[in-house]
């Protein structure tokens, strides 16, 4: 935990150093941006992990389920000779 916490430190830095390189604003080096820095970072990494969660339960949604539900619909309508009746429109 405490060697994940100093490379996101040193990565803030690294990132004040590419902005500062690129010439798009100049930014100190104070304990103050590298510590918003490294909220940003932090910030960044846990809305990152709650939407790959996310994704995972939205492709299961769009795309096991209905695959599931067409399987289900072809197997019935094969042994049955009939399509099930909750799913004609």
């Amino acid at each position: 935990m405490l060697m994940r916490l100093v490379l996101i430190v040193i990565l803030s830095v690294v990132a004040i150093f590419l902005v500062n390189y690129t010439g798009y604003t100049s930014i100190e080096y104070t304990w103050s941006n590298i510590l918003y820095g490294t909220l940003i970072i932090i910030l960044c990494i846990v809305i990152y992990k709650i939407l790959v969660r996310f994704l995972r339960l939205f492709l299961f949604i769009v795309i096991v389920v209905p695959l599931a539900l067409i399987c289900f619909y072809y197997i019935y309508t094969y042994l049955t000779g009939a399509p099930p009746e909750f799913m004609q429109f």
